[in-house]
């Protein structure tokens, strides 16, 4: 197998697929036969995906650091969301936050959503309430992005700031997408 798309292809298949351990080993193996196929982005959106969905905070850091140090590849802004999503998943949210703070571009969306769901989750209300700032900046008529906020504020029995983020709600007129189910 020498065509790093055939590599690619089965690591991020198996991460995506909850299949962690077998696609770092088939990186691993890829590492082996560099000769036939060099790692490449791609390839290293795969590792850091397995790490994430693994728990894998410390491999995902040194993966991270060998894919620019070792490899010459200068991550983009899919590279430092997986980053994100790593770190916010696993607890360390001020890491992620930091991450978001130092990229060499603005972060989307995606990766200020990520890190208010890590918010609600691990009870960071500062870092949540900094977050949905920014979402409001890219996407300010976000259903979701409100009531995850509201999520957070319940979270921490702040009840006076689920209704002000419910108020704002109305108040900015937020279009609420209907729940459905495909059942």
């Amino acid at each position: 197998m020498k065509p790093v798309g055939c590599w690619n292809a089965m690591i991020v298949g198996l991460a995506v697929h909850g299949n962690s351990k077998e696609a770092l080993e088939l990186f691993a193996s890829m590492e082996k036969r560099i000769d036939q196929a060099r790692p490449n982005r791609i390839t290293f959106i795969g590792v850091l995906i397995a790490c994430s969905h693994q728990g894998l905070v410390d491999k995902g850091r040194e993966y991270f650091y060998r894919m620019i140090n070792e490899y010459n590849i200068v991550p983009d802004i899919k590279h430092y969301g997986c980053m994100v999503d790593l770190l916010s998943r696993w607890g360390f949210v001020d890491e992620a936050h930091q991450i978001i703070k130092t990229m060499p571009f603005d972060a989307n969306s995606v990766l200020w959503r990520t890190l208010l769901g890590a918010c609600k989750i691990y009870g960071n209300m500062e870092l949540a309430e900094e977050s949905f700032k920014r979402l409001t900046e890219l996407e300010p008529l976000t259903d979701g992005d409100f009531i995850l906020l509201s999520n957070v504020y319940a979270e921490a029995e702040r009840w006076n700031g689920v209704e002000a983020v419910r108020n704002e709600m109305i108040d900015v007129k937020v279009p609420k997408k209907p729940g459905f189910s495909q059942i």
